[in-house]
Parts: C-alpha cells; sequence; structure tokens
C-alpha cells in the first residue's frame, strides 16, 4: 500500500508539471525539405528558407459584436395585419423557432462552420453569412 502511494504522488506531480509547460504557440513555421517533404514546428529551422504561419482557431482575432444586426430584432416583432385570421393560419411554431436559431447563431459576429456533403466542415464567408441572416429574418417575419 505504501508502494502505491508513493507512486501515485509521482504521477500526480509529474502530471502537474507537464501541464504547467505546454504553451500555444504564437507563430507556426512551414519548410519544405530536400526531398520536398512539407514539415511544420514552432522554430524556424536553421538554413533552410520558412514561412511564419500564424493559427488562426476559434477567435484569434479580436471580434467586433457591435455589427450584428438590429433587423434581426425588427423582423423578430409580430407584424399587424389587416386579417387576424389570415395572418395566424400562416404561423409555423417550428420553421419560426428555426429561423430564430439561425438568425441568432449568424448575428453574433463568430465564425460559422457547416457540414459537407462528405461529412466535413467549410467555414461560411461573411457574404454567405449577411444571405442567410436575411433569409432568416424574411422566415421569421412569415413564421413567427
Amino acid at each position: 500500500m505504501r508502494k502505491l502511494d508513493w507512486r501515485f504522488g509521482l504521477a500526480c506531480a509529474l502530471l502537474v508539471l507537464s501541464a504547467g509547460s505546454v504553451q500555444a504557440a504564437d507563430t507556426v513555421y512551414k519548410w519544405v525539405d530536400e526531398s520536398g517533404t512539407t514539415h511544420y514546428g514552432t522554430r524556424p529551422p536553421n538554413g533552410v528558407e520558412s514561412t511564419a504561419i500564424t493559427p488562426k482557431t476559434g477567435h484569434s482575432e479580436p471580434v467586433n459584436y457591435k455589427h450584428t444586426s438590429a433587423n434581426a430584432d425588427d423582423a423578430s416583432q409580430p407584424q399587424s395585419a389587416g386579417n387576424d385570421g389570415e395572418a395566424e393560419s400562416k404561423k409555423d411554431p417550428e420553421r419560426c423557432a428555426a429561423a430564430r436559431k439561425n438568425a441568432d447563431i449568424l448575428s453574433r459576429g463568430g465564425r460559422v462552420r457547416e457540414s459537407t456533403d462528405d461529412g466535413s466542415f467549410r467555414f461560411l464567408e461573411e457574404e454567405e453569412k449577411q444571405k442567410r441572416l436575411e433569409a432568416a429574418q424574411k422566415a421569421i417575419a412569415e413564421a413567427c
């Protein structure tokens, strides 16, 4: 029992020490060796031309959330219709909830990804996000 306590303590100490030394690299270097193989590393190699790359993970750049659309709030307000019975028949709670969720995600200002047919993901460009936000606002106006 005594050996188990000593080993457990040593393992915990090593874990704490190793976790403290892990750092995220601000810059990654890319270079190609003589055989044409591409390499990546946190330090540039000696005597080989390399390119500095700044990794983009999550929000690596400051994000400006001030550009969120005020129109999303306007579109989510119920429209007054002359014929309430006709407007009520066009309501679709499921479509309304989905459109509101999409508009919320698209108006946050961060990166938005979607899955592709092959199961991988791709990030939407700002222009695509704006078009989809407009479509979501239109769906909110129609279904809510």
